[in-house]
């Protein structure tokens, strides 16, 4: 189905929109964030901002769902040809690139006060159990077949895991500085293979 002018024009407007709610998310945090810098970052009027999102919540809700969304459809493609592991480092490679790729936003989607709207809205729950089925059964089905080493159980590697999902956004102050964008999904899911491999 064709989409008219009009709706590819709300649609391209809705992505602006989430765009801008990424970015000043990612520099002021949910909580500071308010409905009158995003109309201001978009150069829309605030009526216009409510009538494609109604509060501050539904907006952050979208955001998220479009990256999970993007996550998801990255690891499903051609997941037939990967073993376990081969796809667990996969999902954490897309998972980070989409930290590096969106100014580290995902930083600020486990912020307590942010992780329990999305845990109340039924679409972003969805996706989120998605995501922690397929890492513990990727897991499992790595110990079960060998190529996950047999001394980890399914809840370490899981926090294994997420421990190299949250690395991009810790030691923010550390005199090391920022690892390279280019190359921290790569080194990242090599390590975390290495960290399980049998």
């Amino acid at each position: 189905m064709t989409l008219s002018l009009r709706e590819r024009r709300r649609q391209m407007l809705r992505d602006e929109i989430l765009n801008a709610t990424q970015a000043l998310i990612a520099e002021k945090g949910y909580a500071a964030m308010s409905m009158d810098d995003l109309a201001a970052r978009v150069g829309v009027s605030k009526p216009t901002l409510y009538s494609h999102f109604e509060t501050k919540e539904d907006l952050v809700v979208a955001m998220a769902s479009r990256m999970t969304e993007r996550i998801i459809e990255a690891f499903d493609a051609g997941r037939e040809e990967r073993t376990p592991l081969q796809q667990l480092a996969l999902l954490l490679h897309t998972i980070i690139q989409t930290q590096v790729d969106g100014g580290l936003i995902t930083a600020q989607i486990w912020m307590p006060d942010v992780f329990r709207i999305l845990k109340t809205r039924p679409g972003t729950l969805k996706h989120m159990q998605y995501v922690d089925e397929a890492v513990v059964n990727l897991a499992q089905a790595g110990i079960d077949q060998g190529e996950i080493d047999p001394e980890l159980d399914v809840a370490t590697v899981v926090r294994i895991f997420h421990a190299f999902v949250s690395a991009p956004h810790l030691a923010r102050l550390s005199k090391s500085g920022d690892p390279n964008p280019d190359r921290i999904a790569d080194m990242l899911a090599r390590s975390f293979t290495r960290s399980v491999k049998a």
